[in-house]
C-alpha cells in the first residue's frame, strides 16, 4: 500500500491552525500571484512581488522568524528561495526550510522559551 503525503498547502494549513491555537502573530506574503495578464505582471513586479520569499512569518517572543514550508517527501528548494533563506539568515531573521508541519513546529518551538 502507498504511504499518503499531505500536499505543502494541507501541511501549511496544519501549521498555521497551531500557530493560531498557540496565538502566535504570524503572516503570508502571496508574493507569487499567477496571472496570464501581462499588465497585471508588470503591475506585481512594480508593487515589489518576487519569487522565493519564504512562506510564513512569525513572530515569537518578540522575534520575527520565517518558514519555507516543503511537504514531506518529493519536495525541492529552488534557487531563489535559497538566496532568500540566506538573505534572511544573514539580516538575523532565523529561517528555515521546514518539511511537514511537525518540523515547523519544532522550529517555532525552539524560540518559544
Amino acid at each position: 500500500m502507498e504511504e499518503f503525503i499531505p500536499s505543502e498547502a494541507e501541511e501549511q494549513i496544519a501549521f498555521v491552525q497551531w500557530l493560531q491555537l498557540k496565538k502566535l502573530h504570524h503572516w503570508r506574503t502571496p508574493n507569487e500571484t499567477f496571472t496570464k495578464s501581462w499588465k497585471q505582471k508588470n503591475m506585481n513586479k512594480l508593487l515589489g512581488v518576487q519569487s522565493g520569499i519564504p512562506d510564513l512569518f512569525i513572530i515569537v517572543n518578540n522575534k520575527v522568524i520565517a518558514i519555507e514550508m516543503k511537504r514531506k517527501k518529493y519536495s525541492r528548494t529552488s534557487p531563489t528561495q535559497l538566496e532568500w533563506i540566506g538573505r534572511l539568515n544573514s539580516a538575523g531573521i532565523p529561517t528555515k526550510v521546514c518539511f511537514g508541519a511537525k518540523a515547523a513546529i519544532a522550529f517555532v518551538e525552539e524560540f518559544m522559551i
